[in-house]
């Protein structure tokens, strides 16, 4: 029987595919934002009290992963993945904002280099949310750049196991993450906007019958979609 380590589905050609989808998403938002008449700074300027809610498109990928699997050995591979997503942040003032984000992740786990050969191990779909605090710099005409620094959390929801894998569970994970940003005035309450969160993922375990597997990594995760203030 097949042990475990987390499954990508077809990980090298899906996966270069689904990321240059995104790029070229964000590549169209710079593109329409270069050709966006600029509306006044202060009509673009997010203020205290102001609400920004955002549809975007999010592409993930994992770097620097470290893996053990018990008895079997091999490495973990974690699939890209490109999937929409919601945020919402309260400005405390002009220079200062709360950023939420909560939803369900679906992440897909491949072992490679095992006794056994390569395989897929299953699916994963997790309740995650994360909070930032963020800072915004002064406007360059519409243009408004932020960094800043917060927590995720994320929660099994639901584990799908690939053909031949016996069922396993993953535990909660939590972290510190780093994002970097921009939104740009349209017009209006509308909003372009784009950004770069970097997830530091701890060591978090795989348990299911008669195996186990160990898993750290770096998750950058860059997304870019339309805001609206209220």
């Amino acid at each position: 029987m097949r042990h475990l380590a987390p499954a990508v589905t077809q990980p090298h050609r899906a996966t270069r595919f689904y990321l240059s989808r995104a790029r070229s998403a964000c590549l169209c938002l710079l593109v329409l934002v270069a050709l966006t008449p600029t509306g006044s700074a202060r009509a673009g300027t997010l203020g205290q009290g102001d609400w920004l809610l955002r549809g975007v498109v999010l592409g993930s990928h994992a770097t620097q992963v470290h893996s053990t699997i018990s008895t079997i050995g091999g490495e973990v591979e974690i699939a890209s993945r490109v999937q929409p997503g919601v945020d919402i942040s309260y400005f405390l003032s002009e220079r200062w904002a709360l950023q939420f984000t909560g939803g369900v992740s679906r992440t897909h786990y491949r072992v490679r280099d095992s006794l056994i050969g390569d395989f897929d191990v299953g699916r994963v779909d997790s309740y995650s949310a994360t909070l930032s605090l963020q800072h915004h710099f002064p406007s360059w005409g519409a243009l408004t750049p932020y960094l800043g620094a917060g927590l995720y959390h994320a929660r099994e929801r639901r584990v799908e196991p690939a053909a031949g894998i016996p069922d396993f569970s993953v535990e909660p994970v939590s972290g510190p993450l780093l994002v970097a940003g921009a939104n740009y005035h349209v017009s209006g309450d509308w909003f372009v906007s784009a950004s770069l969160h970097y997830l530091k993922v701890p060591t978090y375990r795989f348990e299911g019958d008669g195996f186990s597997s160990e898993l750290r990594a770096n998750i950058w995760t860059l997304g870019a979609g339309f805001g609206y203030r209220f």
